[in-house]
């Protein structure tokens, strides 16, 4: 709230640069790195709400429910409301002079009930636990047991994979790719992987991304952000191949049952030890705390285990479904991270800070991610991240054979150890 009220925005003419001014922060865009404006009749808000949002949220400058420009920038997009008294002329190139305003209707309109509703579902049930966590405060005031209620649990769980696919189209306004340039690239690598029922949408959203929905292969898609449409297309092949093979080995379905499997072992395990040590853990409050504590940290180093798995088969499998093979795939990757680090650099750079600040974030600057960064990030990476380093992933493809066998899950699992270690 205080974002808005205390939010100004300027133009500063002689330096073509827009300015947003708060008592939080303070962001300059520079209109040489602008790449597309249009307008909006109304600020879409289910578009906006951060709860909505799958990936960063925009930059929500919206202070009414006026007219709304969006204009779009490397690594971010930008949305505001200006008085309607002020002229947006500097903002409209030649090409755009007849710029026509894209109609968006009242979240509350019987036209949105649908997306409301899903992004709502979404909220609750992907992106946050509120729906779960409901479901278990109510059945604990009812008194409903401990074992009605864990299979009520299970059963919630297993209907929301099996709808995760509809959920997260509605919640990401997901739209089919038609792109006739890209619909060939697409049926090949499908069609090579043995997946002809498959779609392929496109989100919008100003980061490289793109991933794999759905409980199994009758149930799944791929969708891909609107950035990363900007890509290269032997690039897109690339990222089109790694989804095709998290679609083809159900990854998301068997990633979803090891993290419930592995959940229910840890649950499991507090339970007895709880039941065999209770009288001299009523006495000891410190060592029970640091222990949950110490389970809760170390229990993405554990999922880490098989969602990296699952990620290095998915590069070389990938890579068996193009042309170029391991190389183009190595090529996709390092062309889809240096438009990565080329966004997040200048996303960080729209930040205003003191000449000494600039100066310590120049010092500080984060190498790419293509090169081997100290130990310590790569014991970070390696260990709790789902994907291994980028660095490794590229050069495992460049230094090995098409095709995926023991040797490079040996390869992969000597990797994440010996990289975690000090120079």
């Amino acid at each position: 709230m205080e974002l808005f009220r205390s939010l100004r925005l300027f133009y500063a003419e002689h330096e073509e640069v827009l300015y947003a001014v708060s008592l939080f922060e303070t962001k300059k865009y520079p209109l040489e790195e602008l790449s597309e404006v249009s307008v909006q009749t109304r600020p879409d808000v289910l578009q906006l709400f951060q709860l909505f949002s799958l990936f960063s949220p925009n930059m929500d400058y919206t202070t009414s429910m006026g007219k709304t420009w969006k204009l779009s920038f490397s690594g971010e997009k930008v949305y505001f409301t200006p008085d309607p008294s002020e002229s947006m002329a500097f903002l409209l190139k030649e090409e755009i002079h007849k710029m026509e305003e894209v109609e968006v209707k009242p979240f509350y309109h019987q036209n949105n009930w649908k997306r409301l509703l899903g992004k709502w579902y979404f909220a609750a049930t992907v992106k946050g636990v509120g729906a779960y966590a409901a479901l278990i405060t109510l059945f604990t005031l009812m008194g409903i047991g401990p074992i009605v209620t864990t299979i009520v649990m299970v059963l919630f769980w297993i209907f929301n994979l099996w709808i995760s696919d509809r959920v997260l189209k509605i919640a990401l306004d997901m739209k089919k790719i038609d792109d006739p340039d890209l619909l060939p690239i697409i049926e090949k690598v499908f069609s090579r992987a043995g997946l002809s029922h498959v779609d392929i949408y496109v989100t919008e959203s100003a980061e490289y991304n793109g991933f794999a929905i759905g409980a199994n292969i009758g149930r799944s898609l791929v969708a891909l952000t609107s950035e990363t449409l900007k890509l290269p297309h032997e690039a897109i092949e690339g990222i089109l191949a790694h989804e095709a093979i998290h679609v083809k080995k159900r990854d998301v379905l068997m990633g979803q049952l090891l993290r419930f499997l592995l959940i229910g072992l840890v649950l499991a395990g507090v339970f007895l030890f709880y039941k065999a040590f209770q009288n001299w853990l009523e006495h000891a409050q410190i060592f029970v705390f640091l222990s949950l504590w110490l389970l809760i940290f170390l229990l993405p180093a554990f999922q880490s285990l098989f969602t990296q798995w699952m990620e290095v088969r998915a590069d070389h499998l990938g890579a068996t479904l193009l042309d170029g093979g391991n190389a183009q795939m190595a090529n996709s990757l390092t062309i889809l991270c240096e438009y990565q680090d080329r966004a997040l650099e200048k996303s960080a750079g729209y930040y205003v800070t003191f000449e000494k600040e600039q100066e310590a974030n120049k010092k500080d600057k984060k190498i790419s991610s293509l090169e081997r960064d100290s130990w310590f990030f790569r014991f970070l990476e390696f260990q709790f991240m789902s994907h291994p380093p980028m660095y490794w992933r590229v050069h495992s493809l460049q230094t090995t054979e098409t095709g995926w066998s023991i040797g490079k899950i040996k390869l992969w699992w000597c990797s994440r150890f010996r990289e975690s270690l000090p120079n």
